[in-house]
């Protein structure tokens, strides 16, 4: 038959890049795409696979967790204007997260379409503020050019989500295929080390009373977390480390830990005299801890700019736009040569002393779990406890807890690169979908994904629950159920002190049915004694090939 031109010059490029999956939702613009993908097949040609999800929202949450999970770019194919808006705040998520997919729709309506201002319609503005570039593909443009340069923007670090608004002309057109060379438009995204920089920060470091790390994103390169582990013990210091990937191993003697009684805020962050922020971002909502004023920022990161918004409103005292992966060992290189055996006794007396901070906080935090075994309603410890007996080194969490994320990073242990993944946006939602791209990422690991029930009603849990079951990559879903509406409950108690804004959901749907209509096992727990055998129970289904969602009735907030 007649081929797509652009549609198979699009594949020849997903292939040269390593793409595995195309998430859509199928609309008019999707027939060539599935079309060429048939044939592709059909005649044993490489392509990636077409993955349909029954949600806007869940190709792009999918998309963030396979690139997570994989380090491979991503695509994602929706119907027009309507599918681009239904991505929603998906959207936002991967720009936050650095995903580098590339998102296409046809182009659609009359010309004379115009905007309130009368100016014309222009589908890029949908998502500008969002992508790193979006572009509409001129008739008499070179596809193969705009698409090599799509990818090339989307996986050039700092990585980010790339839009392409396709005339209908152009999306089914026919004939032959120019034919060149397609090659791997991916950036070595090579920096040269500034070494006189990081000589200052060495220097500044070594001196430094109270220093801290803090890390967000640095665990996207494995073997980064090694590096940080190396640097932390050469200069005894904590890391603190943000709950997006594994960054450092939360069960290091040097990882930064909270008080379980502990009030609002970070008070690490408000004593250390020197932060070395390692591709950090502030969080998308505002912080709760600010550092001391006369505190020395160093930043290390692979995006400086971060939008416009500095970290803590302040500007670093010494900045360092690099790669960390080789910024870290250089680093480290340095500070064992300026050591002298002075400070490398004080360093070691420093190091003892976080160890058994270390060691008292986690024991705290343990402790406080088990004495919730009992309690009901069941607690967010406790659960949290269980989940943490019953995983494995290669287990990967996918976690969007919201209210409970502080609990569920200090009961969950996670140490082995990779293992953990999270979402840096705001939009709750994420988990469902990501965990379901994680899965077709790495089909040979467990999978499970902690959400409160806010993010598993906005994930679309009918969509994706069904692509788990229709594609075989099924995944635990945890709810931690708290029938309201925890962290917007708790910013009004804490700024206004009201107790009830109406955001109860008293008598909560029953979201094991939403399981069992997808062909998954559901189950729901409201007794803390019954939830170490119905984890063990779902992670059974789940390895045998079903995906589950498990229900946990906490106390209501």
């Amino acid at each position: 038959m007649e081929e797509y031109t652009t549609i198979k010059a699009l594949i020849e490029i997903m292939n040269a890049n390593g793409v595995e999956f195309v998430f859509f939702n199928p609309g008019i613009d999707n027939v060539p795409v599935l079309e060429t993908i048939a044939a592709y097949q059909a005649q044993g040609k490489k392509s990636p696979k077409s993955i349909l999800c029954l949600d806007e929202f869940v190709t792009m949450t999918a998309a963030h967790g396979n690139w997570m999970a994989s380090g491979r770019p991503q695509v994602v194919s929706v119907h027009s204007e309507l599918g681009t808006l239904q991505l929603g705040g998906a959207l936002h998520n991967a720009q936050w997260g650095r995903v580098p997919v590339v998102f296409f729709t046809e182009s659609y309506g009359p010309s004379q379409r115009t905007n309130w201002r009368g100016e014309p319609f222009d589908q890029g503005t949908t998502v500008r503020n969002f992508v790193k570039w979006d572009h509409y593909l001129n008739p008499n443009e070179n596809v193969i050019d705009v698409f090599e340069e799509a990818f090339r923007i989307a996986t050039t670090e700092p990585c980010g989500p790339v839009y392409l608004s396709l005339p209908r002309e152009v999306l089914w057109s026919k004939g032959e295929i120019t034919q060149r060379k397609i090659a791997n438009t991916k950036s070595e995204n090579l920096l040269k080390i500034d070494t006189g920089t990081l000589t200052k920060i060495a220097e500044v470091l070594i001196n430094a009373e109270n220093p801290l790390i803090v890390t967000g994103y640095s665990g996207r390169n494995l073997d980064t977390v090694q590096s940080l582990i190396e640097l932390a013990e050469t200069l005894s210091v904590r890391v603190l480390t943000s709950d997006i990937r594994v960054n450092f191993p939360n069960n290091h003697p040097l990882a930064a830990l909270l008080s379980p009684t502990g009030g609002f805020g970070n008070p690490l962050l408000s004593k250390a005299d020197v932060i070395l922020a390692i591709d950090y971002d502030m969080h998308y909502a505002s912080p709760p801890s600010t550092p001391m004023p006369n505190v020395k920022i160093i930043h290390i990161d692979i995006d400086t700019a971060k939008k416009g918004v500095p970290l803590w409103g302040k500007k670093p005292d010494i900045l360092l736009k690099a790669d960390s992966a080789q910024a870290i060992p250089a680093l480290t290189k340095i500070i064992k040569q300026k050591l002298t055996a002075e400070k490398s006794e004080q360093f070691k007396k420093r190091a003892n002393a976080l160890e058994a901070e270390h060691k008292k906080l986690d024991s705290e935090w343990r402790t406080l779990a088990t004495s919730h075994a009992e309690r009901k309603p069941i607690t967010a410890h406790w659960l949290s406890r269980c989940i943490d007996e019953i995983i494995d080194d290669n287990t990967i969490i996918v976690n969007q807890t919201i209210s409970p994320s502080t609990i569920v990073a200090h009961q969950v242990h996670r140490s082995k690169p990779g293992s953990l993944l999270s979402c840096a946006g705001g939009c709750i939602g994420w988990a469902p979908g990501a965990a379901l791209g994680v899965k077709l990422a790495a089909p040979d690991k467990t999978v499970i994904s902690l959400m409160g029930d806010g993010a598993f009603i906005y994930g679309c849990p009918e969509s994706t629950l069904w692509s788990a079951n229709f594609y075989k990559a099924p995944f635990l879903a945890v709810i931690y159920d708290n029938q309201g509406y925890g962290a917007i409950k708790g910013l009004f108690k804490e700024k206004y002190n009201v107790d009830n804004m109406g955001a109860d959901i008293a008598a909560p749907p029953d979201y094991t049915l939403i399981a069992r209509a997808n062909n998954a096992y559901g189950r729901m727990v409201d007794d803390p004694a019954d939830i170490p055998k119905a984890l063990k129970d779902c992670l059974g289904m789940v390895r045998g090939g079903q995906a589950a969602v498990l229900d946990i009735r906490l106390a209501p907030v």
